[in-house]
């Protein structure tokens, strides 16, 4: 429920004359009226991706057609779970949800505001018009006093979750982990991969003649386990534990039985497994306890298999709050499947 801010503030509030939102300065005032009385909230930069082609090729008259369907879009989607939306300027907006701090009640509203924009008719009107037909959105996003105790401090970190998510290819979201991304600016030499690069970089990694199939297996694991901000990835068959990525956050993690995972089975990706040890409590109690003792948060279990054999299974965890994305759940299964083939050609162990 919001403060009684707008009530006190109703005859200086200022709203943005294109889109009808909260002006900048009305915003802030917002945004530190919250801090001042220490009110727990999530913070959305909401940045639209290659916004400067609409202008180029339509015209700036589109361009602004464009940012006015975009702010009422983020709005209904916002303002429906109580928040408040401001423009910062040109193509870029803002978000604030009161008392919004629990990290899957926050990446199922981001996940609304992206699915809105990309299923929108008026939106995809005009990108039919558009050489590369894109129009998205890519989302920084922290959350106080999590992430920061100061204005400036929460744009600091929420800048460094959106700069990732333009790494990633942008059209997407990120929420602020400070393990995961307070290093952000220190790796801006990362590539910038769409998931086609990400899948060719397998193929032809993994497809390497040159090393063993165990070392192109670590090769593709590290690049991938760092670019996806894993913790381990590792693999599990009949009682074995190899790890075959880590990041250094988890260090008592073990071999669990695959058997235990069977009530978590997800039909989404073929037989992929994945959960999250906050919703394990009614599901799976040994699960989350085994778990809980591994410091991890959310993992996949993914068959290493061919039609005619079962290897064992690759198992990716994070020691961090996630929510797997369906690009990642693909690379990850990708990476077994042609992993499997490849044994199953060559004729060799997992």
């Amino acid at each position: 429920m919001k403060t009684d801010y707008f009530i006190k503030e109703k005859d200086n509030i200022v709203l943005d004359p294109l889109t009808n939102v909260l002006s900048r300065k009305s915003f802030y005032g917002y945004f530190e009226y919250l801090i001042k009385i220490n009110k727990p909230f999530t913070f959305f930069f909401l940045d639209f991706d290659d916004f400067k082609s609409i202008n180029d090729v339509l015209g700036h008259n589109a361009g602004d057609e464009a940012l006015i369907i975009t702010a009422k879009r983020i709005c209904s989607v916002i303002e429906s779970h109580g928040g408040v939306v401001g423009r910062f300027g040109g193509d870029e907006f803002m978000a604030i949800i009161e008392d919004l701090t629990v990290y899957e009640d926050v990446w199922r509203i981001a996940s609304e505001v992206s699915s809105l924009i990309r299923k929108d008719n008026d939106i995809k009107n005009i990108e039919k018009a558009l050489p590369a037909g894109r129009f998205t959105l890519t989302q920084g996003i922290a959350r106080f006093p999590l992430d920061g105790k100061t204005l400036d401090e929460i744009f600091d970190v929420t800048d460094r979750a959106l700069y990732r998510g333009k790494q990633k290819g942008k059209n997407c979201f990120i929420i602020y982990n400070h393990e995961l991304h307070k290093n952000i600016f220190k790796d801006r030499e990362m590539r910038n991969l769409d998931t086609k690069s990400i899948i060719d970089f397998i193929f032809a990694n993994l497809n390497d003649n040159s090393k063993t199939l165990d070392e192109n297996l670590k090769h593709v694991s590290q690049f991938i386990g760092s670019y996806y901000n894993v913790s381990i990835i590792s693999k599990n068959s009949a009682g074995k534990f190899e790890i075959l990525y880590s990041n250094g956050q988890i260090n008592n993690a073990k071999y669990v039985d695959e058997k235990l995972y069977l009530d978590l089975k997800s039909s989404e990706i073929d037989s992929m497994i994945y959960m999250y040890i906050t919703r394990l409590s009614d599901v799976h109690k040994e699960l989350k306890k085994l778990f809980e003792e591994q410091s991890i948060h959310a993992s996949l279990l993914i068959p290493c298999e061919t039609k005619q054999k079962k290897y064992g299974y690759f198992r990716v965890d994070s020691k961090h709050e996630r929510i797997w994305t369906k690009e990642e759940k693909i690379v990850f299964q990708i990476i077994a499947s042609l992993y499997a083939l490849i044994l199953e050609i060559k004729n060799e162990k997992f």
